[in-house]
């Protein structure tokens, strides 16, 4: 287990950033559906679980410096690598927003520029120490995350906000099925090479329980908070950062507690997405980090709620594509119609 639990750690940070901490994904992939979503937990399980097997067996079989090197399996074009690197600007920019608006709404005193300054700061020292300072991060970070998230979902579910009963739009359950895929594979997008990364040195074995053991733990995540956010309703769901919501009305400490909960989570996220945006330069240009900061620090201004409401829709429907290209690359090599012939 030395090896599976820092790559799960690794995954599961991956992952679970401003959207899933917050509440915000869920609500918009999974919660305002109601309880019908909860029928598509097996389905997510199932994408989660297989798609890590395939990246980190991926990166155990080759060695990618970087994500770019991962997209020339597919034979990808400049502009493909350029839609890839602008949607991980995005992502950046998200996780960047989100974690300076966590500490704005409980340092409210302070400016915000100081929040800017700060999350740029630690952004940049961590991304210096590459891989290695992640998987130490994430090794301490995530089982705190997961276990106070829970805690905190368990208890907003037993003594919800509100008394009235959630009722989900039935005009548009036709959506259920599509959003499921297109949180998953955004999801899958922008941690593929943290994934292909998490998988070197690791045996098939290794690679199974890793993947089992990660799909399960962000399952049983998932659940938790679905429940918690329909059992509290709209008034809680269609707030920027729903669980933050929840977590005020405890008093004091509790709000803080989270709040640095949250903050791990999505710092940990960032530091996986400027890791990947860093890789390609990581060698021959030092100043790039710094300047990828800064890039994502002003798209950032766009704000943590417009950009997951607006872009991961899009994030997620180019994840398909590239998780598509890439299976088809590597089980396929010579395309489906040749594959079929030499059968």
């Amino acid at each position: 287990m030395k090896k599976v639990l820092p790559s799960v750690f690794l995954i599961v940070g991956s992952i679970i950033g401003a959207g899933f901490a917050s509440g915000r994904e869920l609500s918009l992939f999974f919660a305002e559906f109601g309880y019908n979503s909860l029928y598509f937990l097996p389905i997510v399980f199932i994408l989660f679980y297989y798609c890590f097997k395939f990246f980190l067996t991926l990166g155990a079989e080759n060695q990618f410096q970087n994500v770019f090197d991962i997209n020339k399996k597919t034979n990808s074009s400049a502009f493909f690598n350029i839609a890839i690197f602008a949607i991980f600007l995005i992502y950046g920019s998200a996780m960047f927003s989100g974690a300076v608006e966590v500490l704005a709404n409980n340092f409210i005193d302070v400016p915000v520029v100081c929040f800017v300054v700060f999350v740029f700061l630690l952004a940049y020292c961590v991304l210096r120490f590459g891989l290695g300072g992640l998987v130490k991060i994430n090794a301490v970070a995530i089982p705190i995350i997961i276990i106070l998230l829970i805690i905190y979902a368990v208890y907003s579910t037993i003594n919800p906000i509100t008394q009235l009963d959630y009722i989900p739009n039935s005009e548009q359950a036709y959506i259920l099925p599509v959003s499921i895929v297109i949180y998953v594979f955004a999801n899958i997008l922008l941690s593929y090479f943290i994934l292909v990364q998490a998988g070197q040195g690791l045996t098939k074995k290794e690679i199974q329980k890793s993947s089992l053991i990660a799909s399960l733990i962000i399952c049983f995540a998932i659940l938790i908070c679905i429940i918690c956010l329909i059992e509290n309703g709209a008034v809680v769901m269609d707030a920027s950062m729903p669980f933050v919501v929840l977590t005020l009305r405890l008093g004091d400490p509790f709000p803080l507690i989270f709040m640095a909960v949250l903050f791990l989570g999505i710092i940990t996220s960032l530091f996986s997405c400027l890791h990947t945006l860093n890789s390609p330069f990581a060698k021959s240009n030092k100043k790039t980090a710094f300047k990828l900061c800064v890039i994502v620090a002003l798209i950032s201004l766009i704000g943590f709620q417009t950009i997951v409401n607006y872009c991961y829709p899009v994030i997620g429907l180019f994840g398909v594509i590239v998780v598509f290209r890439l299976i088809k690359a590597t089980f396929f090599p010579n395309g489906l119609k040749a594959s079929k012939l030499n059968e």
